[in-house]
């Protein structure tokens, strides 16, 4: 009898200890789940080393529980077609730019006025605070949760066809835009003739001269190896645009509290990780530009850019509050 007690003791032993395999600190089971990633990034960009850090802190936190798969380079969708899948429940996170947000969410739109933000810092700052979470709460309201604010980066505009120094320099040319109607209304008050596509079609369209030129982030333009079409580049820092890492709401919703607070954390974790690698990308990619053989200019009248784009504020008075409260931020 005394061994038949061990036996079970043994028995229950084992199988208190395969209960606890995909349990949080606090003991409660949880149901394995694997969640999918989308991103634009090429797989040496900081877009994928920080999902690839989101995915593996959170795979850590659950004990299993919860396995992220990563898609880089648009593999899923792209742009407004990625969030759209995020809306529909297809793709259950999206890391996307506010510039895709903005076609669901018009809120995010305010983010992507041209000459919103000073530097990367006041960025991170403002999107962390008050006005990130205003944000956040009218993306809720349309079915998203916006787990943490990513870097993307102040962009640049490049060409194949001239030095682009001035305002006045812009006119005329045919430049990719993101499908964003307020950089649609800022490259047609510059006097460019904007197209709005998503990423994953511009190199074709620079190669056929279906667009002049485009605008980017300095890490964007080396891995699409736009350097292959677009022989001009100005470092203009026009407008900054965040990359909000987005999730369908009503997965979110679904599961259990401690995962939810341990998506948040990780999500915030991996985007500081992130932030850092855009950071140190941003010291050396203009000399990677340069070494490619394209001519790098700067906008050394910042003023006139300034106030050539001024009515563009105008014609977004919806995000006067916003705008206002982020410019006296700085």
């Amino acid at each position: 009898m005394k061994k038949l007690l061990t036996v079970v003791l043994l028995f229950v032993l084992i199988f208190a200890g395969c209960g606890k395999k995909n349990s949080p600190a606090n003991g409660t089971p949880q149901k394995e789940v694997k969640l999918s990633l989308n991103h634009v990034g090429a797989a040496n960009h900081f877009y994928h080393d920080g999902s690839l850090k989101f995915a593996e802190l959170v795979n850590t936190a659950t004990n299993g529980a919860i396995t992220i798969d990563v898609f880089p380079a648009s593999q899923i969708a792209s742009g407004a077609k990625a969030i759209e899948f995020v809306q529909m429940g297809t793709l259950d996170i999206a890391l996307e730019a506010t510039m895709a947000l903005e076609n669901f969410v018009p809120e995010a739109g305010v983010l992507n006025l041209p000459f919103m933000f000073k530097t990367k810092q006041d960025a991170f700052r403002i999107l962390d605070g008050e006005i990130g979470k205003e944000i956040e709460k009218a993306a809720e309201a349309k079915g998203f949760k916006i787990l943490a604010w990513w870097d993307n980066g102040f962009r640049a505009i490049s060409n194949s066809s001239k030095p682009i120094k001035m305002p006045e320099d812009v006119k005329g040319l045919k430049i990719r835009v993101p499908e964003s109607k307020v950089f649609l209304e800022t490259f047609q008050n510059l006097g460019a003739v904007p197209t709005a596509m998503a990423v994953s079609e511009v190199f074709s369209a620079l190669q056929l001269h279906t667009v002049d030129g485009q605008e980017n982030t300095p890490a964007n333009f080396i891995n699409n190896k736009y350097a292959e079409v677009n022989k001009y580049f100005s470092d203009s820092r026009h407008i900054y645009t965040a990359e909000p890492l987005i999730m369908n709401l009503v997965k979110f919703n679904e599961l259990p509290k401690e995962t939810q607070d341990a998506l948040l954390k990780a999500a915030k974790e991996a985007g500081e990780y992130e932030r850092q690698l855009s950071l140190l990308a941003d010291q050396k990619d203009i000399d990677t530009i340069k070494a490619a053989g394209v001519q790098v200019d700067t906008f050394t009248d910042v003023a006139a850019w300034i106030a050539a784009v001024q009515p563009v504020y105008g014609q977004f008075p919806q995000f006067d509050s916003l705008r206002q409260k982020i410019q006296a931020a700085q």
